[in-house]
């Protein structure tokens, strides 16, 4: 007799058919809201001078050995409280007359990076302002505007009263 009854209820009310849909439906739900958010959510580019070759990746360091053959040096001094910038570099007549770039860029978060340009003033010193506050771990790429070199380095905050640029291999 239990058996006619159970048959003789609607499908939706068979317990052994949520059972089977139960976990189906949690993996459909899960799987949509993951790739909606992969969809949704850019983490941006790495940058830097890599390529990828078969699946592996290669960085270019034609830019950072041209600094070394340059012999640039440079010391960037940060002012905390207004996010001045001053830069002075060795062997300015490598590159006299110029605007030079930096970069300012956060390890993971895209929006956090920062693109400076650093103007010549007269008294030979390159001289910008940060857009923003930095707090943390940042990566600083120092280069002129033609990317001809590249000199870079790493800081916490807070930064040292003196970050050194010099030439160094990957």
């Amino acid at each position: 007799m239990s058996n006619s009854l159970e048959a003789s209820r609607p499908w939706y009310r068979q317990p052994w058919l949520w059972f089977i849909l139960t976990p189906l439906i949690a993996v459909f739900i899960v799987g949509t809201s993951f790739a909606y958010l992969s969809v949704v959510t850019f983490d941006g580019m790495v940058k830097g001078d890599y390529a990828k070759t078969a699946k592996s990746f290669n960085i270019d360091a034609s830019r950072l050995t041209q600094a070394k053959t340059l012999r640039l040096q440079g010391d960037l001094i940060l002012d905390a409280v207004t996010g001045d910038i001053r830069l002075s570099m060795a062997a300015k007549d490598a590159f006299a007359n110029q605007q030079l770039v930096l970069e300012v860029i956060h390890p993971t978060v895209v929006e956090l990076d920062q693109d400076l340009i650093l103007a010549l003033r007269p008294d030979g010193n390159y001289y910008g302002t940060l857009n923003k506050n930095i707090d943390g771990k940042r990566y600083l790429h120092l280069s002129d505007q033609e990317n001809t070199w590249r000199m870079m380095t790493e800081v916490n905050t807070p930064w040292p009263a003196t970050v050194t640029f010099v030439p160094n291999q990957p």
